[in-house]
């Protein structure tokens, strides 16, 4: 279910919030603007609709911190508001706002105007997903090629040693076998790499994410 974070110091319009898109979507409530802020960075909501006037941290100034950091700014946001003047919109969508909803809102409004932001957003989030599978797609291809290269000579030198080292001593043999399985073991994450179709990771050392290349 879609996350929207409402930041509001209305408890009479969270109540009434709450009842329009019960069941529809998952809601988060903030009274005050640094709230609100918090939430939207820990919670990572689809949408956020903010009060335009509201104490200390106003709407304004809200919206122009979300736009303003990385976590936050892809985030639609829809100014909630008493005030319909033409100023009010203009600093609304200069401050980074998507659109602007005016009190009292009509149910259906709210829901298809919601609605088409929460589709816009996920669009343009596929959208920025596909063009980094397409980029990694590309790279993986590349360093599978470049590990290929140099494989084909250690192959050709590994051959060569097996040919000339036969009736080696058992040490000499179990060392050119393991390096064996070990070139084939990296041949075989080069070949998956070229097929790779997505890029899985996992959590290394001090929390850096790394991709995994026994889950491609």
């Amino acid at each position: 279910m879609e996350k929207i974070l409402v930041i509001d110091d209305s408890l009479d319009t969270q109540a009434i919030i709450a009842e329009i898109f019960a069941g529809k979507y998952q809601l988060d409530f903030c009274s005050d603007g640094r709230a609100g802020l918090a939430a939207a960075r820990e919670n990572g909501p689809e949408l956020i609709l903010l009060d335009v006037h509201m104490p200390q941290l106003d709407g304004y100034e809200v919206c122009r911190i979300l736009k303003s950091t990385e976590e936050t700014r892809e985030i639609p946001v829809v100014f909630i508001t008493v005030n319909d003047s033409e100023e009010e919109r203009v600093r609304g969508f200069e401050a980074g706002a998507e659109d602007y909803v005016v009190k009292p809102f009509y149910r259906e409004e709210l829901l298809v105007r919601v609605k088409a932001h929460l589709a816009l957003h996920k669009a343009g989030t596929q959208a920025v997903e596909l063009e980094r599978l397409k980029v990694f797609k590309e790279m993986a291809v590349a360093v599978s090629h470049e590990i290929n290269n140099p494989l084909t000579s250690v192959y050709a030198f590994l051959y060569i040693l097996q040919r000339e080292l036969a009736g080696a001593s058992e040490l000499v043999s179990t060392s050119l076998a393991g390096i064996n399985r070990d070139v084939v073991k990296i041949q075989e994450i080069a070949n998956n790499l070229a097929r790779a179709t997505k890029a899985a990771s996992t959590n290394y050392n001090r929390d850096i994410r790394m991709i995994d290349l026994h889950n491609l």
